[in-house]
């Protein structure tokens, strides 16, 4: 069978001659260990690249802009890309639409909770750097277990959760680490799966997340 094709979402950086795509090589890795075939995105027809490809996944990096739900930017500690904001709206938006499944990675996660109306909390602190337990449930728990140890790079969290979507894991402060929507096949973790992989990298002595990778595959 023919491994499914998932596109994974690129950051931007200016180089001395013009703009450059880069992005962390354990998603494609870990990909490749579920049976998928990752292909980095580089600024191309959102719509074009739906059609051709079998899913994506929206991947870590900077920070939404806080004027995509509704609000001004209150923290002089934010990484803002617009353009890059604009082009995983038009992704995102594309692969739903079509039913085409997509796991959202930190970044991603939020990023899938604002797109359908939710809202972020722009800083907190005592979320970056570390490791914590999350409590999850139903089927993630299953995968991964009820109480799992995950890593935590990030320093923003979701606020408010969109409509559509479902909380299904939570750290011990109560902030939201894992989201599904209950008829899609749209999942979103705010920790980094693709350094939990043993076989991949590890950043966490327990646990193997590599079925999240496995459950977009499945779903193509």
């Amino acid at each position: 069978m023919k491994a499914p094709l998932i596109l994974i979402s690129s950051g931007r950086f200016m180089d001395t001659l013009s703009m450059r795509r880069r992005q962390s090589e354990l998603y494609a890795a870990c990909l490749s260990a579920a049976g998928g075939a990752g292909v980095l995105y580089s600024g191309t027809s959102a719509s074009a690249l739906a059609e051709r490809c079998d899913g994506l996944l929206l991947a870590g990096g900077g920070d939404i802009h806080p004027a995509r739900y509704g609000q001004t930017c209150t923290c002089d500690k934010l990484s803002i890309d617009s353009v890059r904001d604009a082009e995983e709206q038009a992704l995102f938006d594309s692969f739903f639409t079509r039913s085409k499944p997509v796991l959202g990675i930190c970044r991603g996660m939020q990023a899938i909770n604002v797109f359908l109306g939710g809202t972020l909390q722009q800083h907190t602190d005592g979320h970056a750097n570390c490791c914590h337990a999350v409590h999850c449930i139903g089927w993630l728990a299953e995968q991964i277990g009820a109480n799992a140890m995950v890593n935590s790079y990030h320093h923003q969290i979701v606020d408010r959760i969109a409509d559509d979507l479902t909380a299904v894991a939570h750290a011990p402060d109560e902030s939201v680490e894992a989201l599904v929507h209950p008829s899609a096949a749209l999942l979103g973790v705010q920790w980094h799966p693709e350094r939990m992989v043993p076989s991949i990298c590890v950043d966490v002595a327990e646990g193997n997340h590599l079925p999240l990778f496995s459950w977009l595959c499945e779903h193509c």
